[in-house]
């Protein structure tokens, strides 16, 4: 005998309102956007660096918690990225009208085919930023200029983060030097914990508080830029978050 109990009909009265006949028992299904806690996460990975420089040094040194921070908050700015242009492509896919109800019906038709074509085949067809691209060009806005801001810098941060995650050594010093030095040179002030060192400019004087803080702004002049040119208020705009903290 199967004594597992069945859903029932209960009539339910709230306030004055009229009486709904609900079915037990209620599932609630939840939606996350994780762009929201990428942004806060590079923030307050971006607040520990600083907190750690301004003690000061006299003299060079290294500091695995500050390279640790630092590193961490450049991923977590491409991932805010990421996961930011994910979040629309995906809700409109769902039908789901979130904070996309606004935008025009034959658009969204046109991108729910090709992210449904695209995630069911090959994801990697398009980069980051060319997700950005097509999205404006299917909602009939103009495109980033590539050589531009705010495009320009938030690709430097994905080529940032991608020369770490997919980090090969390499010998540098004096006149021999990272690529990314020269790209990414005069963007931002040098880690000061090693001012005064002879150590490469990449990764050494690269990875510190400017380098951090630099990355979250320019991700978010990205996708601010966007959702202004499509009329829409993503979730990362909407949320408030504790203030990020110089505090472990």
């Amino acid at each position: 005998m199967d004594d597992t109990p069945k859903p029932s009909g209960k009539v339910v009265k709230i306030g004055q309102v009229q009486e709904v006949d609900i079915a037990l028992p209620i599932t609630v299904k939840m939606r996350v956007y994780y762009s929201s806690y990428h942004l806060w996460a590079a923030k307050h990975l971006t607040a520990l660096v600083k907190g750690i420089e301004a003690v000061g040094s006299e003299r060079p040194r290294f500091d695995i918690r500050h390279r640790t921070y630092v590193t961490n908050s450049v991923f977590s700015a491409a991932s805010f990225l990421e996961a930011a242009i994910n979040e629309l492509f995906q809700d409109v896919a769902d039908g789901h009208e979130s904070y996309v109800s606004a935008l025009d019906a034959g658009s969204k038709r046109t991108m729910s085919e090709f992210w449904t074509f695209t995630e069911g085949r090959n994801r990697s067809a398009f980069s980051l930023l060319d997700k950005y691209q097509l999205a404006l060009t299917f909602l009939r806005k103009p495109q980033f200029a590539s050589g531009q801001q705010p495009f320009q810098d938030a690709s430097l941060v994905v080529r940032l983060r991608n020369e770490l995650v997919h980090y090969k050594p390499s010998s540098l010093g004096g006149e021999t030097k990272h690529t990314l030095a020269r790209q990414l040179g005069g963007k931002f002030a040098d880690n000061t914990l090693m001012r005064g060192s002879g150590n490469p400019w990449f990764p050494d004087k690269c990875l510190g508080h400017g380098c951090a803080d630099w990355s979250v702004r320019a991700v978010a002049a990205l996708a601010d830029e966007f959702f202004g040119r499509i009329d829409v208020e993503p979730n990362y705009q909407r949320v408030k978050f504790q203030p990020p903290s110089d505090e472990a």
